[in-house]
């Protein structure tokens, strides 16, 4: 299978009005890319809504958004950093709200990929001074050599 990587999916540095806008500017990179179905973006505010996907680490607070595989063509992560914070509602509560700066967005095209994936992930937001170097990341190639830095550039 392809590189999940391989779509290029990485916005730096953007501005959102809310946690909506900045789920949709994301999701419709994976759309346009044909990474993902028209029906991704709803799908990922459907779990949003019933699964918050927001993180408080120790110095930041990032998003892992996804969805299920019906809305997705082939498995992708893609990334986004805010220049000013949304709010998500944090991972394990109904309505604890959170400054998200980044998000990692995965298109995972079976389901047994999802557990893989935010474990690799969770590593990753454990080490505070990768997480400091992706959020000031400003072009694809550095965002690339931190996801290598990082083990997450495997094949699916």
């Amino acid at each position: 299978m392809a590189d999940m990587f391989d779509a290029k999916i990485a916005l730096f540095h953007r501005h959102a009005a809310s946690k909506e806008e900045a789920l949709k500017m994301l999701a419709d990179e994976f759309m346009n890319s044909g990474v993902a179905k028209d029906s991704f973006f709803e799908g990922i505010i459907t779990r949003e809504k019933n699964f918050a996907t927001g993180l408080s680490l120790d110095n930041m607070c990032v998003a892992i958004p996804h969805t299920d595989p019906e809305h997705v063509n082939r498995t992708q992560i893609g990334f986004m950093s805010l220049e000013e914070p949304v709010e998500f509602v944090e991972m394990g509560t109904d309505d604890k709200l959170i400054p998200v700066t980044m998000m990692f967005m995965m298109a995972l095209k079976e389901a047994h990929q999802q557990l893989d994936m935010l474990m690799k992930l969770m590593d990753v937001f454990q080490n505070n001074d990768l997480m400091e170097r992706f959020a000031k990341a400003d072009t694809y190639e550095e965002y690339y050599e931190l996801i290598k830095e990082a083990g997450l550039d495997i094949e699916e």
